[in-house]
């Protein structure tokens, strides 16, 4: 057991810690000075990996983390990343904790925390996946001894309130299509429509430059995608015909040259406003543009027949699960219509 005792008249401290013994001198006659003194040496040993090396703290892994990760993900990512460690520093406890003692009791403690706070299930679980990948890359790149304890804490927690948020599945009708369209004015429009038609994530249209679109051939390649792949979209005639009108501007050379611009050339920040504004006066209820994406997917899907695969490859999804559990709702709805269908003919049978 781990504590103090005395060799002759001077205090000794002494543990276990990954099968092994550890006694050390506390170098005093006091038993007052060495319980002190004890805790600094047990805080010193148990930042000890079971190999006797240093164990790494959360400070050390979440620099880490910053310096090699973080510079891979889109600014996006980055953003919720940063704000995610902010929250685990203020409400974890985290700080100068060894990665070692970062177990079920500090997780769970955190959660108490965040939910204390008002935070939600879905913003805690996205908490605890930043740290998550904190702990990996760290074990991973420097060989660390020890497990990760947050997946096994997120799927015993599942059943217990803190689940994922269910996958969204607004998109719109094409009468909802039309009424939107008809309100969002010149500027507008054509974005919306494009987004509707070829599936592009927000800042993969806002980025997209003349150079990526090819009208002869009637395709975009987009390059810095979510997923790490490039890939090519076809565009249909109506996107066809909105890239082929806007208007060119003369850059100079090293500028890019967006396809949707501002009247001075500038590239769109957010589009969120204008869509809103727009979907208020058509009488659109609760919708988000990257519900235009979704759109794109479930026409693709219900309309022109492709495959899973197929629409995976169009929208970037990095597998097909991905696709599979974001459109699964498709298939309840399906069913819902051939019930809608089949009453109303029983319906008029009767009559």
């Amino acid at each position: 057991m781990a504590g103090i005792y005395r060799r002759g008249a001077v205090w000794w401290a002494r543990a276990r810690k990954g099968g092994r013994e550890y006694r050390e001198s506390l170098e005093t006659k006091s038993r007052a000075v060495a319980e002190a003194r004890f805790r600094k040496w047990s805080e010193r040993l148990n930042s000890l990996s079971y190999d006797g090396h240093a164990m790494r703290t959360f400070d050390e892994a979440g620099e880490h983390f910053l310096d090699h990760h973080m510079p891979t993900l889109k600014p996006q990512s980055q953003r919720r990343y940063m704000t995610s460690l902010r929250m685990l520093l203020d409400h974890g406890n985290f700080e100068g904790l060894p990665l070692d003692q970062i177990g079920r009791d500090r997780l769970a403690e955190f959660e108490r925390n965040r939910r204390a706070g008002g935070a939600s299930a879905p913003t805690i679980r996205r908490d605890l996946a930043c740290l998550s990948s904190v702990i990996e890359q760290a074990v991973q790149d420097w060989d660390l001894p020890i497990q990760n304890p947050v997946p096994p804490f997120l799927r015993a927690r599942r059943k217990r309130g803190l689940a994922e948020s269910p996958p969204r599945t607004r998109y719109l009708t094409t009468a909802e299509e039309a009424a939107l369209l008809a309100e969002c004015g010149a500027y507008l429009a054509p974005m919306v429509a494009f987004a509707i038609d070829t599936g592009l994530r927000l800042e993969e249209q806002l980025s997209l430059t003349w150079p990526q679109v090819d009208l002869t051939r009637r395709r975009v390649v987009i390059h810095a995608t979510k997923s790490g792949r490039p890939r090519t979209v076809p565009l249909n005639e109506r996107a066809r015909t909105i890239a082929g009108t806007l208007p060119r501007r003369v850059v100079k050379p090293g500028e890019p040259d967006w396809v949707f611009t501002k009247s001075d050339g500038s590239r769109y920040g957010k589009l969120t406003r204008g869509l809103a504004g727009a979907a208020k006066r058509a009488g659109i209820t609760d919708l988000k543009w990257h519900d235009l994406r979704r759109t794109c997917g479930c026409r693709l899907l219900q309309e022109h027949g492709l495959s899973m695969e197929e629409v995976r490859d169009w929208l970037g999804h990095a597998s097909v699960v991905q696709t599979e559990r974001a459109y699964a709702f498709l298939g309840i709805d399906h069913l819902q219509d051939k019930l809608d269908r089949a009453q109303k003919r029983a319906h008029g049978h009767a009559d």
